[in-house]
């Protein structure tokens, strides 16, 4: 029954909009406060309601009646976290939870959305969250009884009996959305392995685990990392995406050793292990060789580093400040002399996007945090950080990807703050009322001049905002609980603004009745002035992402064999603008191979849609004996975007061009003409059409692992990139890449491919395109196709 609903009135008894503040009663406490997985919005329950509140102006975006005491017996907040996908188009969903009731929203809907009564009657809820897509809620009961998964546009459930309720029991695999799960029916652990949506079981495999602790897919979901319990020694299978044993890793000494506490996935590929001695082993990507070791010792000494520690001032004032080498950690004993000692390592977290960053603490020196470098044969120690309090949780930046926010187990609203590129780490105090329980700590969406981070408290958060170069904004706007209380006359600093709104200040007006008003007008003449400043000074800018990304997309790749003696066709495997730079001549000779030549209709990625023609001539030998790779020479978009991004960031050679599909891009049979991106040329240089193979033909899954089975690598090796005009699109590099992707199709199809030019492009008058081919090439058409395409590996040539 769906009794909920937004509030478009505000009596007496109801946050008082104050242009961008909010004014609470002093009797209103805001509980669970939860922000959204991109940082933009804020869920909190206050006054018998749900309030979805904007991060950064503070408004209410929707606010939902809740039924009777369930504002106080809810237990659960989830937000829908998009799990690694393009959050664009994704619907915005959270759902709250007791034991009885479960209601989800969608905050562009003014009602809930779905409510599910009855799911765990015999046990408690343990605890919830949404699946795979926004549409599937995950209901895990007490002790390990059972597992719902709720299908909200049928309203029907599956059940899994006896999963494993540990924190990392189950997870799903990044690009295509399969669940493994732990389970444990009987004397052994179990692995299934179930199919997106409907949940077909696929797979059911033994391990051969004594008491599996945690279950991880890799980023490019081709690897599961199941790791044992410390009581069965040091043990972690790694399973393929379909479930069969590939590799048991054991110990790396000769000697018995303590088992593993805990495994973490870096975004390369690497498997990083903590194990119960303090040792965190570093495995490498596919081969799964260790390849660095880190350990963590009490005695602390950092070659070429600094280490800092906490000092703790008379009036409670908290600063960092450097010690002398070699430094000792307090030990465990020091914080809990009467409690069961733990060990090993206790957290270990990867930067992101890159993973050159790994920051880790133990149970054995639970203050004293340790920051990595990794590069690509060597690592090294760049600080260490020594506490006060044991370390609490880490949590990098996801986009400022050397920003590591710590958070220790103190009574008090503090935050630890590491940046590479500042002289020294920050402590920020928050104006939250001390002492705090159960504090937790999140980055919010940020933008280029501020940094922004919420604390928060089942009753109570603040918001901080800082530079990016870690100083505090002193904004009036930091409180959310019942204390952030406004004087009517206060107003907030437009220094920043291009043009000044003073004679709009509240502290002028006269009439306490339209000061609401006054303030609502300055902030709406504020945010015009800033959004037609920006227009003006760049009316297109571009969206810059870097690496990873996972895209969604529609592909027909056509492929060819020629020989390396018929020799390479520059002005058809190059752009102008790198035919004729010497990154492109002096990088490596052309020995030929398989051509291939893709079309793709991108339906989801980081910066929008687009479509896109690549062309791979072949392999070339790289410099510096790195052996002969598959590299692209050639790519055409639709868009800005994509065109500065691949250029940027791996070292694709994208350029505009203006295409024309005669016919429909998903159903062959087609034509593409690609035409210059300059008007007026109606004359296409390239042309392309597909067609079915026969009346019928099967269809079966594709993978980039096929590829490698077939002796096909899924990575290439792409040289630098010269740079053209405009500068700040067709920008130029100057390392060597290594870009490797992982590729899955669940339906792929054998097409034909005709590249009989209709026209002449000015450059030759080949028929079929590439001299000395035929006119029709057999091709694939990969439906409804994912890939991760991570940060690539810069090469020494």
């Amino acid at each position: 029954m769906m009794t909920s609903c937004v509030r478009s009135d505000f009596s007496s008894n109801k946050p008082q909009p104050l242009g961008r503040y909010w004014r609470f009663d002093r009797d209103v406490e805001p509980r669970l406060p939860a922000p959204s997985p991109d940082g933009a919005l804020i869920a909190f329950i206050a006054s018998a309601q749900l309030h979805i509140r904007s991060a950064t102006t503070f408004d209410d975006i929707q606010i939902y009646d809740l039924p009777s005491a369930f504002d106080q017996s809810c237990r659960f907040i989830r937000w829908y976290g998009a799990r690694g996908r393009d959050p664009e188009g994704v619907p915005q969903r959270l759902l709250l939870a007791d034991d009885v009731r479960i209601m989800v929203f969608d905050i562009t809907m003014s009602k809930v959305y779905a409510e599910i009564s009855g799911a765990t009657t015999m046990t408690k809820l343990h605890d919830i969250d949404f699946g795979w897509t926004p549409n599937e809620v995950m209901v895990f009961s007490d002790f390990g009884f059972k597992l719902q998964i709720w299908s909200l546009p049928t309203k029907r459930a599956i059940e899994i009996k006896d999963p494993k309720t540990i924190a990392v029991g189950y997870g799903y695999r990044p690009m295509t959305g399969h669940l493994a799960i732990l389970t444990r029916p009987a004397a052994h652990d179990m692995l299934l392995i179930m199919a997106p949506q409907n949940h077909e079981l696929l797979s059911t495999s033994e391990l051969s685990t004594v008491d599996a602790r945690g279950v991880e897919y890799s980023p490019d979901g081709n690897w599961l990392a199941v790791f044992d319990t410390a009581s069965a020694g040091y043990r972690v299978v790694l399973v393929t995406a379909d479930g069969h044993h590939f590799k048991t890793l054991l110990s790396t000494q000769d000697e018995l050793t303590l088992g593993v506490r805990c495994i973490r996935w870096s975004p390369t590929g690497d498997l990083a292990i903590g194990d119960h001695e303090s040792i965190l082993t570093l495995f490498g990507r596919n081969t799964f060789t260790p390849r660095l070791r880190f350990l963590h010792p009490q005695s602390i000494e950092v070659p070429n580093g600094v280490v800092w520690q906490e000092k703790l001032g008379a009036s409670r004032s908290r600063s960092y400040t450097q010690a002398k080498q070699p430094a000792t950690s307090p030990s465990q004993d020091t914080f809990q002399p009467t409690k069961k000692r733990s060990s090993g390592i206790a957290l270990m977290e990867f930067n992101h996007p890159r993973g050159n960053l790994l920051a880790s603490s133990t149970s054995d020196t639970p203050s004293t945090l340790w920051i990595h470098s990794i590069g690509a044969t060597s690592a090294h120690t760049v600080t260490a950080l020594i506490h006060h309090s044991p370390i609490k949780a880490l949590f990098w930046h996801p986009v400022v990807e050397d920003l590591l926010l710590v958070q220790c187990a103190i009574a008090e609203p503090t935050v630890y703050l590491w940046k590479a590129s500042w002289n020294e780490p920050k402590i920020l105090s928050l104006p939250l009322k001390a002492p705090v329980e159960k504090l937790k700590a999140m980055w919010l969406a940020s933008d280029e001049d501020r940094i922004r981070l919420i604390l928060s408290t089942a009753e109570q958060s603040a918001i901080k905002l800082l530079t990016h170069e870690g100083e505090e904004v002193n904004d009036a706007r930091e409180r959310l609980g019942p204390e952030a209380m406004f004087d009517e006359g206060s107003s907030f600093d437009q220094s920043s603004m291009t043009m000044q709104a003073a004679e709009l200040s509240l502290a002028d007006s006269k009439s306490a009745f339209l000061k609401p008003t006054m303030s609502l007008v300055m902030f709406l003449t504020i945010k015009c002035t800033q959004l037609l400043t920006t227009m003006a000074t760049n009316p297109n800018p571009i969206k810059v992402v870097p690496p990873p990304w996972t895209v969604h997309y529609e592909a027909y790749v056509g492929a060819f064999y020629v020989s390396a003696k018929s020799g390479l066709p520059r002005d058809i495997a190059y752009e102008p603008l790198e035919a004729s730079s010497a990154k492109t001549t002096e990088a490596g000779v052309w020995k030929g191979g398989m051509v291939m030549i893709q079309l793709l209709r991108y339906t989801s990625t980081p910066v929008g849609p687009y479509d896109e023609i690549i062309l791979l001539p072949g392999n070339f030998e790289v410099p510096g004996r790195h052996g002969s790779h598959t590299r692209i020479t050639r790519i055409y978009v639709s868009q800005r975007d994509t065109m500065f991004n691949g250029r940027k960031y791996w070292n694709l050679p994208k350029h505009i061009a203006r295409s024309k599909y005669i016919g429909d891009f998903a159903s062959p049979p087609f034509t593409v003409q690609l035409f210059p991106e300059e008007a007026g040329i109606e004359t296409p240089f390239f042309t392309a059409s597909l067609q079915h193979l026969a009346v019928w033909t099967p269809t079966f899954p594709f993978s980039s692992n096929v590829m490698k089975w077939l002796g096909v690598p899924n990575s290439l090796v792409q040289p630098p990139l010269p740079e053209g005009e405009p500068k700040e699109l067709l920008c130029g590099t100057d390392a060597w890449y290594k870009v490797t992707a992982s590729i899955y199709s669940p339906k792929a199809k054998i097409v034909w491919m005709d590249l009989e030019q209709h026209g002449k492009d000015g450059r030759r008058d080949d028929k079929n395109w590439w001299p000395g081919i035929k006119r029709w090439h057999l091709g694939l058409w990969l439906q409804n196709t994912q890939m991760y395409l991570g940060d690539p590996e810069v090469l020494s040539v």
